[in-house]
């Protein structure tokens, strides 16, 4: 049996998420509340067959003044990261965390490793986000936001 959406589906239905599916595009969607924001999205897509994308969305966008201040934090939390990393979408501002996951046709994913590639970006979000929030409302700098996102780690 192939891995595909429906397979997704199965395991989101086992942890009672309330979620949203099309089939049609292989994408699921479903929004959370984290420590740092409220409604974050998030969508699995499946990409082909040996691949799912899961990204987490930060539901507002980075003001326009601010994208290249917030893409170089980025840039410096995403050489630390070993699992998935944020992007910036220069034009609109869109801040979006993704990880990907790539199996055998034959075998698919594990549940657990579903689950944690599907929550692996809401825990990013909520470690890296007052970083970003720092800089955006708070006037700190790049390097400051960075160094306090850091600490945290110790």
């Amino acid at each position: 049996m192939a891995f595909d959406i429906r397979s997704i589906k199965r395991i989101y239905e086992d942890e009672e998420l309330n979620f949203s599916t099309d089939e049609e595009n292989g994408v699921i969607r479903f929004s959370m509340n984290t420590q740092v924001s409220p409604d974050v999205r998030f969508n699995a897509r499946v990409i082909n067959p040996r691949t799912v994308m899961f990204t987490t969305i930060l539901p507002m966008n980075v003001p326009e003044n601010c994208r290249m201040a917030i893409s170089e934090y980025l840039t410096r939390v995403n050489y630390m990261l070993i699992l998935g990393n944020f992007q910036l979408d220069m034009n609109d501002g869109e801040l979006s965390y993704k990880a990907v996951g790539v199996y055998e046709e034959d075998t698919g994913l594990a549940d657990s490793v579903v689950i944690r590639l599907t929550y692996v970006g809401f825990n990013m979000f909520d470690k890296y986000m007052p970083g970003v929030f720092a800089i955006i409302y708070g006037g700190r700098s790049v390097e400051e936001a960075f160094e306090e996102a850091v600490k945290k780690e110790d």
